[in-house]
Order: structure tokens, then C-alpha cells, then sequence
């Protein structure tokens, strides 16, 4: 017998139920309170499920609400829910699926799939053979029902179908022939269930998959033409999958495929377009494909260019203001900011990374924002020039002859919405066609620049990210006084656009100088005095979300030219406004995360010029590290208590890494305050829970010891406790790993052999295995040698016996890397070490003089070094010397 609800109980739940969509918080929150209260009583999921499955008098909301209350409470409690309760809810919510209301039914597929993904699919055999039996029931819902299970359980659990049941067989065996004969189902929602379900097994490259992938193909391309909107979509996202994971099984077709994508990419449901435009997306970055496309480009690239003019759809969209400069933004108008920690990188300095997996650097690369980002969300319009900027890049300038006819043909019409979308190809086939749009840069740059003062806001937006593009042209580009003729132009234009009525275009502008700036480097210096009036002038007419984009193009300038800023006009200019902000600004503000990193920026860029500005800035960071890393305690011991932004703790650790930088060994005086309160705070974040904060306290942890290595050194024990540790041989952490490898080598550099030699040994067990490992990332290699020719240095005695070990890889790995002091002190303890234990570099002789000679500005030291050994090691080959060194490569 059926469990059954105790009446009065049954009500009270109705009632709070009911008032859940309330609009008075106060309501709300004594419901929630009350609900709170319900859960605890020990059959209060059967009550959840009686409302959901039995009471079909009620409305459909107040079901759809115990539903989802109900999948909350399993979810939260599922390990203390007996297993008889959880089979109850199973059965009883698969017998609902026959419910006629969508959301209800919907409701019941999340409860199952819920309990199957919490429990393995393999705990409940039976649910799969009952639901795939009921995919044959005459009964459009129980069928349509039971398909909505079954979408969710393959989304939540893919890689569990793969494995075999208690019987020997796999799931997924079973499940995919069946979905295939739903492809040709009378219903549009089911043929849509059974494409999109299969599609995901066809996405994760399934084992199970591989056997019917010729039926799957045929399958789908009957519903090419399916007359149904949903359908369609479904097929374009599944050839996209085939692209992705089994191109080999469009080759055949292609020419047949590539003429249906490109019809279909000019569908007149946009929505349809954009998710058959992914092909082409899709099918530019597999390297091995793209070659294939060339016969197509002749209409492929019109296409694309076609799709690139706004449709009605997206001006509804967007905000289309012209005149709202002084129009407060709101909150959600700002995205949230991700500050990057500092990694050290000896190829680029220290540089932001945004990677923990493999180290890769993308800061340089703003493609993900380029493309229009300040626009909607992703439409056919971003696709299409995303797909022509990656196409671009494919073919280079080969495309050109089948872009430059449409491009002339928008760029000439009088409709604005036309205009726009050429000045969007434009800029989309900057990067990949640089070489073969320069003989047209002299025509076409000067228009951008006038199109900065179009009467339509998205026309002038689109024009400054355009011109921003072939900035780098503009600079360096072949014609004659370039600069002159066309970078002076494109910067006042710029600069005037930054100061437009719409703040779509400031913000467009704005990046775009950005970019220039970034581009220019330090041709920037004879700019700058009008750049900074420019900026001052913005600040006081951005709103909120317009600031954010100013604070980066402040620090970008100071990046740019670097000590040229270190002028007492320029400081005047720049500094009291960048004050005002850092005083008024509350800690948490959304604000306070670009101005410490533009104030990093400013502080590396005057050095010594900064001093005057140090102690308040420094003293403010300090007070924000301690204090969030003090409420980021009480939040652990207290769940009551939402934990603060570790955010904030990063970038201010990075602003004291810059202060300390810009004022060198004047640096002492502020790190000795307050009994050197900021080492202690150093040495918390070095154990920090989160990655990043321990990333940037080993970056500032380097640069201490460069400058104030007299006020580490009396905590270089428990210093280096938590350091060597954080030289993980796996590298799980990467950034972390090079940071502390980089600040161990600038410690010992600084300690001496006396005081570094009983840490010498623990650093090389973890560094020797990471530079000899020749999957390490180059960069964490580049740090680990460095370091390990920084040991030998100092500690000759303890590092030296150990060369052979590590010494071919040493030379290959150092051999690239650029002239800078610390390769030069890296060389200066390798050569200390063949002094010592000259038969250590037997094996690496050819590699160490090819490393040598590579060296292109050797300093004195260095040289007189270069001489001695070398001298030596002759002296020592005898009359072999000859025969070694005519193995060189020349």
C-alpha cells in the first residue's frame, strides 16, 4: 500500500508552497524558515512527492516547486536517505511521467536522474531497461516523459554508460541503436531528444558510439531538411560534433556538406544560421581539414560577410543610445573581474599567466574579447567574424580575393547596418592577411578614422576596434613616414573617440587605444602629455563600467613607456587623479581590482618617481591582505559569515611586489615596519589554500630578496620550510612551482653560500627531476636551471659533484633563453661548477659551447668566465680539442 500523507500536514506544506512566488521578502523569508523546519521531519520528501506525482488539482507551479525542493533535498541529504525511500521516489516518479503538463513531467526526469547520478547508474539496473521499454508506449507524454529522463541521466552520467553492467553489457549498446530509430519519429520533440542525446556520445568520442557511426550519419542526414526548427538546430550541432571528433566520416561527402552548411548558414531563422555558421568555425581549427575547404572559399567567405550585418533581432537587443554617457551604469553591468597573478617568465619577464594546467600564456591574446564582446550575446553575427578571423588565419592573404569584392561593395553602401559589418570583416582579417592588406591600409586606415565620427554609435565603435587591428601597421608599417601620415592620425582619433556621448564608443575606443598603445610601445613617448590630458578628461566623464577599461589603458601606458613617465609634468597630471580614486574607493568596490593593478603598472614605471606616493599605498595593501586573510578565518570557522574576494589579497600582494621593485633597496624602510608585519603576511600566503595567492607571495617573496634580503634572512628557515615543498615534481600547480623555484634561486643568489648550503640539497631532489623531465612547460625548465647554475655558484661544493646529472639537459634547456643578469649568473655558477668538476661536463661539452656561443652581449664577468673555462677545458682535452670543436655546428 501506497504511503499517505497525514492531512493537516498536507495543507500546511500547500499553503507554504503557494506563497513561494510572493513578492514580499518578508513572506518569503519566514517561509523559507518554515520550510527549514518541514525538512526535518522524517517523511518530509514523501510529502514533496505526493504533491509532485498525485495532486493534479493543484497548479502546476506549486508542483514544479515540491519538485524542485525535493531534488534539493536528495541532493543535499542522499547519503542518509534510506534506500527504500530513494526506490520510492524512483518508481513513483518514472509511474508520473505520464503527466500532462510539460513542467511537471520536466520536474519528475530531474528527480530520477538526480538520484540515478548521485547513486551510479549501476546501483539502479533497472531504471534504464524501464525507461527504454517505455519509449514504446502509446502514450505521447509517458514517451516524451521517459525521453527527458533519459537526456538528462546520458548528460549527468556519459562516462558511466560506458561501463559494463553486472551482466557483461554496456549500456550505451543498448541505449544508441534504440535512439536511432527515434531520429525519423513523428514527433519533432522526440526526433530532437534522440539527435541531441546521440550527439553527446558522438561529442565524447564514445567507444560505444564507434560501431554505429555510419548509421548515425545516414540517420541524420535525412532530417537535413527537417521542417522543424529544434530539429534542425540538432543537426547542425551534430555535424559540427562530426567534425570535431569524426571528420573522417563527412570527407566523402563534403562537397555535399559543405554546399548544405553553407545553405543552411543563410537560414532565415538566425538561430538556425549561427548553429550551422559553428561549422565553420569548427571546421577552420582542425589544421588537418582546413587545406580541404580552399575549393569552397569563393562562396564560403561571402556567406560569412553576408552574416555579419545586424539583423532586426540583435538592434532590438541591443541598447542602441547614442547619447548615455551620463547615464549611471548599474551593477550588472559590470562583469566580474579576474585578476592574474604574477608568474615569472624569462622569456617575457614577470608577466600575468593565466594557466595552472599547462603554462600557457595567453595575455598578449585578446581575440576572445576582439570579437565585438561588447555587443548581446554569442549571435551569427560574432560567429561569422569569429569564423572569418580564424579562416583568415588559415588561408592568410589566399582569402583576400574572395573578401576584398564583397568588402569594397559594404564599405561603399548607404546602408549603415552594410557599412558596419565591412568594417567588421575588416578588422576581422587583420591578423590573418596583415602582409596583403597592407598595399590598402593607405586608402582604407584614413577612412576608418573618419568613420570614429559616423552619426550611428555602433558604426563608430566598430570602426575604432576595426583601426585598432592594423595598428602595428600604422606604426611600422613600409609607407613612408608612417608614423607621421598614419599612427598620429589613428591616436587623435582615438583619443577624440574616447571622449564620445555614447559609452558604448568610449568603450570601444578605449580598448582600442589600448591595443595601440600596447602596439606602440615606446614610440608612445612623444604622446604622452596629450594621452594623459585625454585620460584625466575621461575620468571625469566615465561611468562605472566605462572606468574599468581607463584604469587598464593608465597601466598599459605606463607598461608602454616605461621611465619616459618618471617626468614631473606627467606625474602632475596622472597622479593626483589615480590618488583621489585609491583614497575614496572602498575596499570591496568592484573598482579597487584594476586600480591596484594599474598602480602596479604606474610604480614599475616611475621606479624611484614613485616613492613620494609609496608608504600610504603600501600601508593600505598590507591592511587589505591582513584583514582578508583574517575574515577569509572567521568565515571557516563560522559558515554564517560569506568569505571575502582572495582576489584582493593578489593584487595587493602583486602592487607591494611592484612598490618594492620600483624603490629597490629604499624599499627596506616600509617592509620593516610594524616589526615587518608584511613578511609574516608573506609567509601565511605562501600557504594559502588557493593557488594564485601562493603564486603572487612567491613572486614578491623573489623580489624581498632581490632588495630586503637582510630582513628575510632571519626567518630563511621556516622560509624555506614552505618553500622547497612548493617544487613539486609534478608540477600540479605550475605557476606556483615557478614562482617558488625562480625566488629560490634570487635567495641563495643573495644568502651566500653559508647561508643557503643547508637548503642546497632539498632544492636540488626537486629541481634536478624537473629540468630533466622533458615534459616540464619550457618556462618552469628555464626557472629550474637557472636556479640550480644560481646553487652552483654559491654552494660549488655541494652542486658541483652532481653536473653530470643534470648538465646536457642544462645547456638545452638555457641555450634559447635571452641575454638577461639572471642567465648570466645562471652561466657563472655552471662554470663555477666545471672549475670544480671539470670531467662533469664530458657529456655536455657540444652542448655547453653551443649554449655559449649563443650568447649575444655577454658582459665582462661573463666573458673573462667564457675565457678561463674554456682555457681550461682545452688545456685538459689535450689534443682531441681540435676534434671536439669540429663537431660544432657551424
Amino acid at each position: 500500500m501506497d504511503w499517505q500523507p497525514e492531512p493537516e500536514s498536507l495543507q500546511q506544506l500547500i499553503q507554504l508552497l503557494n506563497s513561494t512566488n510572493m513578492a514580499d521578502n518578508a513572506i518569503q523569508q519566514q517561509n523559507n524558515q518554515r520550510l527549514e523546519q518541514l525538512s526535518q521531519v522524517p517523511d518530509f520528501i514523501n510529502y514533496l512527492l505526493y504533491v509532485l506525482v498525485c495532486m493534479k488539482d493543484e497548479s502546476s507551479l506549486v508542483r514544479t516547486v515540491a519538485g524542485l525542493l525535493l531534488k534539493n533535498k536528495v541532493r543535499q541529504d542522499f547519503k542518509q536517505i534510506p534506500r527504500t525511500v530513494l526506490e520510492y521516489v524512483v518508481s513513483k516518479s518514472i509511474d508520473g511521467i505520464g503527466d500532462p503538463i510539460t513542467m511537471v513531467r520536466h520536474t519528475l526526469g530531474t528527480v530520477v536522474a538526480t538520484v540515478v547520478a548521485l547513486g551510479k547508474v549501476s546501483s539502479w539496473p533497472d531504471v534504464l531497461p524501464r525507461l527504454l521499454q517505455l519509449l514504446d508506449s502509446g502514450d505521447y507524454t509517458v514517451v516524451e516523459g521517459s525521453w527527458d529522463i533519459l537526456h538528462k541521466i546520458c548528460e549527468e552520467c556519459d562516462q558511466e554508460l560506458e561501463e559494463p553492467l553486472a551482466d557483461g553489457t554496456r549500456p550505451l549498446s543498448v541505449m544508441i541503436p534504440k535512439f536511432l530509430t527515434f531520429f525519423g519519429a513523428e514527433s519533432p520533440v522526440l526526433r530532437e531528444y534522440a539527435i541531441s542525446t546521440t550527439t553527446l556520445f558522438v561529442t565524447l568520442r564514445s567507444e560505444s558510439m564507434q560501431p554505429m557511426m555510419d548509421t548515425f550519419v545516414v540517420e541524420l542526414f535525412k532530417r537535413a531538411n527537417d521542417e522543424n526548427a529544434e530539429v534542425l538546430k540538432s543537426v547542425c550541432k551534430a555535424v559540427v560534433a562530426l567534425v570535431d571528433s569524426r571528420p573522417d566520416k563527412l570527407m566523402p561527402e563534403l562537397e555535399n556538406v559543405v554546399n548544405y552548411m553553407i545553405h543552411t548558414t543563410q537560414h532565415s531563422d538566425p538561430d538556425i544560421a549561427m548553429e550551422a555558421c559553428e561549422f565553420w568555425l569548427s571546421f577552420c581549427e582542425q589544421k588537418e581539414l582546413v587545406e580541404s575547404l580552399k575549393p569552397f572559399l569563393n562562396r564560403v567567405v561571402p556567406t560569412l560577410m553576408r552574416g555579419m550585418v545586424y539583423s532586426e533581432e540583435d538592434l532590438l537587443m541591443l541598447d542602441n543610445d547614442d547619447n548615455d554617457a551620463v547615464v549611471p551604469d548599474s551593477d550588472q553591468d559590470i562583469r566580474p573581474r579576474h585578476h592574474r597573478a604574477r608568474t615569472h617568465d624569462q622569456h617575457q619577464g614577470d608577466a600575468g599567466s593565466d594557466g595552472e594546467s599547462d603554462g600557457d600564456d595567453d595575455s598578449d591574446d585578446d581575440s576572445d574579447d576582439d570579437l565585438d564582446d561588447y555587443y548581446a550575446e554569442w549571435s551569427l553575427r560574432k560567429c561569422s567574424a569569429a569564423s572569418l578571423d580564424v579562416m583568415s588565419t588559415a588561408f592568410g592573404d589566399q582569402i583576400l580575393d574572395f573578401v576584398l569584392p564583397v568588402l569594397r561593395e559594404e564599405l561603399a553602401s548607404d546602408d549603415w547596418r552594410v557599412k558596419e559589418a565591412g568594417v567588421l570583416a575588416l578588422g576581422a582579417i587583420a591578423d590573418g592577411c596583415m602582409s596583403g592588406m597592407g598595399p590598402h591600409m593607405p586608402s582604407l586606415l584614413p577612412y576608418l578614422v573618419q568613420w570614429f565620427k559616423h552619426e550611428k554609435a555602433l558604426v563608430r565603435s566598430i570602426a575604432c576596434w576595426s583601426a585598432s587591428r592594423y595598428g602595428k601597421w600604422a606604426i611600422y608599417g613600409a609607407e613612408p613616414n608612417t608614423v607621421k601620415v598614419y599612427f598620429e592620425p589613428l591616436l587623435a582619433g582615438l583619443l577624440e573617440a574616447m571622449m564620445d556621448t555614447s559609452k558604448r564608443v568610449q568603450e570601444a575606443a578605449c580598448s582600442a587605444f589600448a591595443t595601440i598603445e600596447e602596439d606602440a610601445g615606446p614610440y608612445m613617448a612623444p604622446y604622452i602629455q596629450p594621452v594623459l590630458e585625454t585620460l584625466a578628461r575621461a575620468f571625469g566623464l566615465y561611468q562605472r563600467k566605462n572606468l574599468i577599461i581607463l584604469y587598464d589603458a593608465v597601466g598599459t601606458l605606463a607598461e608602454a613607456v616605461g621611465p619616459e613617465l618618471n617626468q614631473p609634468q606627467y606625474v602632475q597630471l596622472l597622479m593626483p587623479t589615480i590618488l583621489e580614486r585609491w583614497e575614496n574607493l572602498q575596499t570591496y568596490d568592484q573598482h579597487m581590482f584594476p586600480l591596484f593593478e594599474c598602480l602596479s603598472a604606474i610604480a614599475l614605471a616611475l621606479g624611484s618617481g614613485f616613492k613620494p606616493y609609496a608608504q600610504p599605498i603600501y600601508e593600505r595593501s598590507v591592511q587589505i591582505v591582513g584583514e582578508t586573510l583574517q575574515m577569509c578565518q572567521q568565515a571557516s570557522q563560522d559558515p554564517s559569515i560569506d568569505a571575502p574576494n582572495k582576489d584582493l589579497v593578489i593584487v595587493a600582494l602583486d602592487l607591494i611586489s611592484s612598490i618594492v621593485q620600483a624603490l629597490g633597496e629604499e624599499s627596506q624602510g616600509l617592509i620593516a615596519q610594524h616589526n615587518c608585519v608584511a613578511l609574516q603576511l608573506v609567509g601565511m600566503c605562501m600557504v594559502d589554500a588557493e593557488t594564485d595567492v601562493r603564486q603572487s607571495a612567491f613572486a614578491l617573496l623573489g623580489d624581498l630578496a632581490m632588495h630586503c634580503f637582510a630582513l628575510i634572512q632571519p626567518q630563511l628557515g621556516e622560509i624555506m620550510q614552505q618553500l622547497v615543498p612548493q617544487i613539486d615534481y609534478n608540477y600540479q600547480h605550475l605557476n606556483v612551482c615557478n614562482n617558488a623555484a625562480w625566488s629560490a634561486g634570487e635567495l641563495a643568489l643573495k644568502g651566500g653560500d653559508e647561508v643557503i648550503k643547508p637548503y642546497v640539497t632539498p632544492l636540488l631532489e626537486r629541481l634536478v627531476p624537473l629540468l630533466n623531465n622533458e615534459n616540464t612547460p619550457l618556462t618552469l625548465a628555464e626557472n629550474a636551471a637557472i636556479t640550480i647554475g644560481r646553487l652552483g655558484l654559491v654552494s660549488p661544493s655541494v652542486v658541483a659533484p652532481n653536473l653530470e646529472a643534470f648538465a646536457q639537459r642544462w645547456c638545452v634547456v638555457l641555450s634559447s633563453v635571452k641575454d638577461n643578469d639572471e642567465k648570466s649568473s645562471a652561466f657563472q655558477g655552471m662554470m663555477t661548477m666545471i672549475s670544480a668538476n671539470p670531467h662533469g661536463i664530458s657529456k655536455a661539452f657540444l652542448l655547453f659551447c653551443q649554449a655559449a656561443v649563443n650568447w649575444q652581449t655577454p658582459d665582462a664577468r661573463l666573458m673573462e668566465m667564457f675565457v678561463q673555462t674554456f682555457a681550461g677545458l682545452k688545456q685538459m682535452a689535450g689534443d682531441e680539442w681540435e676534434a671536439s670543436i669540429g663537431m660544432l655546428d657551424p
